[in-house]
């Protein structure tokens, strides 16, 4: 079994269970017990469990997001896909945001060949992919640092994002379902949000399947309040008909 299967099939039975025990996982995956206890190494590392003896926890709660650097790891081939649709979502002479997190990273990867386009952003990430493209004008929102989502936030941040017309703001988010709409972890990441729904003509939501159905720390707004969502194709599909219905146009690719 190749590394990056066996780490994926770890990561969705944590997501299952909370929990897992090495002994276990090993013999339902047909590896070392060594193994299992490397993978759950990483996954600490990254921070996104807590080991114990004999296995790891699952670090989770409604104020808890990994770091942008464990999340870069999931789902990577659907990001990507992600990426490509919403930068054929961009035209010449468009103003667009890129949200801070993994998803719009992929976006940011599909935009270095374009030209004539202006793209704000907070997220350092984003800003070091696109400080090498020549034909697109790279604009970065100050504020002050977060190590961990590797953003620029705060009130400098927010009364920057007023100063612009936006056509078109990608939305990366931690949490979404029906009842709630979009969620966020921390407060300085809901006032970017909130800013940027504010000034956006137009909202895009992009995210993988595995933050649909979750709960966060603070409510950034309602469904009725974005315009698209584009995920993949592991999306559950009654969250799909329900948004839906609620007015927001939904693309899997």
């Amino acid at each position: 079994m190749k590394t990056k299967t066996r780490r994926d099939a770890v990561q969705s039975y944590l997501a299952q269970h909370k929990n897992i025990f090495i002994t276990e996982m090993a013999s339902k995956l047909q590896v070392s017990s060594m193994t299992i206890r490397r993978d759950l190494q990483r996954l600490a590392e990254l921070g996104i469990v807590t080991l114990v003896h004999g296995g790891a926890v699952l670090n989770e709660g409604a104020a808890y997001l990994p770091a942008v650097s464990a999340r870069e790891q999931q789902m990577r081939k659907e990001k990507n896909t992600i990426g490509a649709f919403c930068a054929n979502q961009v035209k010449e002479g468009n103003a667009i945001y890129l949200d801070s997190g993994s998803t719009t990273k992929g976006i940011a990867e599909a935009l270095l060949e374009r030209q004539n386009i202006a793209v704000l952003t907070h997220s350092l990430p984003v800003m070091n992919i696109l400080s090498t493209a020549k034909n697109l004008q790279l604009i970065s929102i100050p504020g002050i640092y977060d190590a961990g989502t590797k953003g620029f936030f705060g009130e400098m941040a927010r009364r920057a994002i007023q100063n612009f017309q936006i056509d078109i703001a990608f939305l990366g988010i931690s949490a979404i379902d029906i009842e709630n709409g979009i969620m966020s972890p921390d407060f300085q990441d809901q006032a970017i949000k909130l800013a940027l729904i504010e000034k956006a003509r137009q909202k895009i939501v992009v995210m993988d399947h595995t933050k649909i159905g979750l709960r966060s720390f603070t409510k950034v707004c309602g469904l009725a309040a974005i315009d698209m969502i584009v995920t993949d194709k592991m999306a559950e599909q009654s969250f799909i008909e329900k948004a839906m219905r609620a007015g927001v146009k939904v693309i899997q690719v």
